[in-house]
């Protein structure tokens, strides 16, 4: 993985770019490794909130015998949050406005999970 100044550099360009209310880079197990949040979000209760999600997505899965899932798309009434695999470690989750382009957010946030993978 990149030094964590790049980390930084990279989400901050992630959600510059596609408009996003907030992007992390978290554990699998829900520790953050780098967060550019709203203030007031506390970090680790979000970090480990998103990593319970794609958790129990492939919990799920596997008592189907299907594969774990690739991506989260939760949508609200005013947001969209996004969750994707970076690597067998980590994953990097992004939140958007209702209205964001859903396709172009999403080919850009897996672009940069590729780009942060942590084996």
């Amino acid at each position: 993985m990149m030094a964590t100044g790049n980390v930084g550099a990279v989400i901050k360009d992630l959600k510059t770019r596609i408009g996003g209310i907030a992007a992390a880079l978290v554990s699998r197990d829900g520790l953050v490794l780098y967060a550019d949040v709203p203030a007031g979000v506390y970090t680790e209760t979000f970090a480990i909130m998103c990593a319970t999600i794609l958790g129990a997505a492939a919990t799920a899965n596997t008592e189907l015998n299907r594969a774990p899932p690739e991506r989260i798309l939760i949508e609200g009434n005013d947001s969209k949050t996004i969750i994707v695999g970076s690597g067998k470690k980590a994953l990097l989750v992004a939140v958007v406005d209702q209205s964001a382009d859903i396709p172009k957010v999403l080919g850009e946030v897996v672009k940069v999970a590729d780009l942060l993978k942590a084996n």
